[in-house]
C-alpha cells in the first residue's frame, strides 16, 4: 500500500462515515485483518476494503437491531 492508496482510502471512509466512531472503525480493521471479510489477491486494492467495510456495516445494522429486540 502506498501512501497515496493508504490516504485515498482514508478519506473514502471518512468522508461517507463520518458518524462512525473511531473504535468502531479500528473494530473493522481489526476484523479484516483477521480475515473476516474480502482478501486481498497480489495487491492493494481499495475497493476491497470499501466492499468490506459495507459488509461490517451490515454486521453492525443487524447487531444493533437485535439489541434494541434484547432490550424491548
Amino acid at each position: 500500500m502506498t501512501k497515496d492508496q493508504l490516504q485515498f482510502t482514508a478519506m473514502a471512509i471518512f468522508s461517507r462515515y463520518r458518524w462512525l466512531k473511531a473504535s468502531e472503525v479500528m473494530l473493522f480493521f481489526f476484523n479484516f485483518k483477521a480475515g473476516f471479510y474480502e482478501r486481498f489477491y497480489s495487491y492493494f486494492d481499495t475497493q476491497t476494503i470499501i466492499r468490506s467495510f459495507k459488509a461490517f456495516l451490515e454486521e453492525r445494522a443487524l447487531a444493533i437491531a437485535a439489541r434494541e429486540r434484547e432490550v424491548r
